[in-house]
């Protein structure tokens, strides 16, 4: 259960997809859980650019694929995951994406972080 009085800690964590493989963008720390509240993600580039995005269930030793071949749209950006529809997680639980194109996509992950010392 987490602590709630001690209260919580908002964080965000940005990466840049220098290459095609799959890069964790965000992991749930040790002895948190996490709403993740935003995800966003940016195309540099003047081109439609693809990502994979990822669900790493750490507790399932599962990893999901939410999508395939997505496409951002040249200069743009998309929402994932919003305050109104955030993602629930656990320690150990990680935001995964693959850039089907190096250089050109980030990622920013806003989370909100609780502590549970017991889990």
């Amino acid at each position: 259960m987490p602590v709630l009085n001690g209260g919580s800690k908002f964080v965000t964590q940005a990466k840049t997809l220098t290459n095609t493989n799959d890069t964790d963008c965000y992991v749930v720390p040790a002895n948190f859980s996490s709403h993740i509240e935003h995800v966003l993600i940016t195309n540099s580039d003047s081109s439609n650019r693809n990502y994979t995005l990822k669900f790493h269930e750490a507790d399932a030793s599962t990893t999901y694929t939410l999508f395939s071949s997505h496409a951002v749209t040249g200069k743009g950006s998309e929402s994932l995951f919003t305050v109104d529809k955030p993602l629930y997680c656990h320690a150990g639980d990680k935001i995964i994406v693959a850039a089907g194109t190096a250089d050109t996509l980030t990622v920013v992950v806003a989370a909100e972080e609780f502590y549970e010392p017991h889990r």
